[in-house]
C-alpha cells in the first residue's frame, strides 16, 4: 500500500531530523506578572518558593490604618496570609512577590480572610501553574 509507505518513511525522516538536532533549552518561566499600582497578578509554575503565614494581629492594624478606617469590628482577627519570605531564583522571586505582600486571591478565590489552612489547601489543589493576586502595602 502506497500510502502506508509513504508515512513510514515521512515519520522515519521527522524521527531521524528530530533525534539529530535536539537542543536543550534551560526552562523558562510560564510565569505572568501584572502590577496594576494596586495590586500584583501573578501566574506562577509550582513550586512557588515562598512561604506563607498566617497573618496576625499587627497586620490588620496596619492594613485599618493604612485604610483610614477605624471600626473597631476590623480590628479583630479575621485570618488571611502574608509572605514571610521569598527563596532568590524562584518561582514568586522572579514574578516579583516580595517578603510582606499579603495574598487576597488564589485562582481568583478570594483568601483575604481565609484560614490558613483552606489558603493552603486552595495552592495545593491549583493546576501546575497557579495564579495569585498579592496587596503590597508600601504602593
Amino acid at each position: 500500500d502506497d500510502y502506508e509507505s509513504n508515512f513510514h518513511n515521512t515519520y522515519s525522516r521527522v524521527s531521524s531530523y528530530s533525534n539529530r538536532y535536539k537542543t536543550h533549552l534551560p526552562m523558562v518561566s510560564s510565569g505572568l506578572t501584572f502590577d496594576d499600582g494596586d495590586q500584583l497578578l501573578v501566574s506562577a509554575q509550582k513550586p512557588l518558593g515562598m512561604v506563607l503565614e498566617e497573618r496576625d494581629d499587627e497586620d490588620y492594624n496596619n492594613d485599618n490604618n493604612d485604610s483610614n478606617n477605624s471600626n473597631d469590628s476590623n480590628n479583630s482577627r479575621q485570618g488571611g496570609c502574608i509572605v514571610a519570605s521569598v527563596v532568590e531564583g524562584g518561582a514568586a522571586y522572579r514574578a516579583g512577590v516580595k517578603e510582606g505582600d499579603l495574598l487576597v486571591a488564589v485562582q481568583n478565590a478570594d483568601v483575604e480572610n481565609a484560614d490558613f489552612e483552606e489558603v493552603m489547601s486552595r495552592i495545593q489543589n491549583a493546576p501546575k501553574v497557579v495564579n495569585l493576586r498579592f496587596w503590597r502595602r508600601e504602593r
